[in-house]
């Protein structure tokens, strides 16, 4: 029997995204990074690899967060990611109010699907900025991620910018 990588790729990311919905939504007292909001964002996202994507924040407390993410680029193929984020919301402070800045830095993957597989380990760095007013559960943030790609020839290191929101519900 013959068992095609891609389905068995998607199907065990998918696994482990609901798993985490469950985790998370089980909690009897989690961080609500908004106002109105929840712990579960959706949003989009723009910029490589991939020239666009559907991404999700699943925030576990205060510091801690998983960004699962598909991105799409022109030729069709999709983009698996799953980055674990750590937030410092104590180096830019914010003195209005109004709002939240926090710094964070992550380590995750990529995962390529397409007649065969590329795998990435990637490092986002950046910065978010959630809103802290009613009737707004929304966070913008921008980030840049080195990711080292493998290749059955060997491994690249690329830079990409990334930017993007979510809406928490």
């Amino acid at each position: 029997m013959f068992l095609d990588l891609k389905k068995v790729l998607a199907v065990g990311l998918m696994a482990v995204v609901f798993g985490l919905m469950t985790v998370v939504s089980r909690a009897d007292s989690y961080y609500r990074p908004t106002n109105d909001g929840g712990n579960f964002g959706l949003g989009l996202e723009l910029g490589d690899p991939g020239s666009w994507g559907v991404d999700g924040k699943f925030w576990i407390d205060r510091v801690n967060a998983f960004q699962p993410a598909v991105k799409f680029d022109d030729g069709g193929d999709a983009i698996l990611q799953l980055d674990y984020l750590w937030h410092n919301f104590d180096i830019i402070r914010i003195k209005n109010g109004n709002g939240e800045l926090p710094f964070y830095i992550g380590v995750g993957g990529d995962v390529v699907l397409q007649s065969s597989a590329l795998f990435a380990v990637r490092m986002p760095l950046g910065i978010s900025y959630i809103f802290n007013k009613r009737h707004v559960p929304i966070d913008i943030y921008f980030q840049v991620v080195p990711t080292l790609w493998f290749y059955d020839s060997g491994a690249t290191l690329d830079w990409y910018p990334e930017l993007g929101a979510h809406i928490y519900l």
